[in-house]
């Protein structure tokens, strides 16, 4: 995007699930509608992640955040586990999954970016794999339009910053 990377990360940060009707219509589906999309105050990425059960993994200052989540993905629920980010690596119990989540900018001039996530999924145990190799053949293209939706929201909010700059 044209874009330079300091913006795009401040809008990553900025991000909020609420102003996406599609993260909120999918997300309140999951069940999580009630830990993310909350209308009472302002709240960026971050926030709203840690509210709904990520912990917060990693920064790289200016250029990625690393979200981490522990749980059995496919029950109604999702039986998330809370877990410290210290014990986030080292968590394998059996019948249980954790998820690594990014969302990164990587500089390719001064005045551009490109913006991406990637989500990273290991399950303990062959029934924990079975059951979210079926879950996530069920939710994978839902799953993707929260992604795109947030990638675009974050898209929006860092190119208007760069307007605004812009028009000073």
């Amino acid at each position: 995007m044209a874009a330079p990377a300091d913006s795009v990360f401040r809008a990553i940060h900025a991000y909020d699930f609420r102003k996406s009707r599609t993260a909120q219509i999918l997300m309140a589906i999951r069940g999580y509608g009630r830990r993310v999309v909350r209308p009472d105050r302002p709240e960026g990425l971050v926030h709203s992640l840690e509210r709904s059960g990520f912990v917060p993994l990693g920064e790289v200052p200016g250029r990625e955040l690393v979200f981490g989540l522990v749980g059995k993905f496919w029950t109604p629920s999702g039986g998330v586990r809370p877990v410290s980010a210290a014990d986030f690596a080292d968590f394998r119990e059996d019948g249980f999954a954790k998820a690594a989540w990014n969302v990164s900018v990587e500089p390719v001039s001064p005045s551009a970016s490109i913006l991406s996530t990637e989500t990273r999924v290991v399950c303990f145990g062959k029934a924990a794999s079975r059951r979210f190799r079926l879950y996530w053949g069920t939710i994978e293209i839902f799953s993707g339009l929260i992604r795109l939706s947030m990638l675009r929201g974050i898209r929006r909010h860092a190119l208007a910053g760069e307007r605004e700059k812009a028009s000073e």
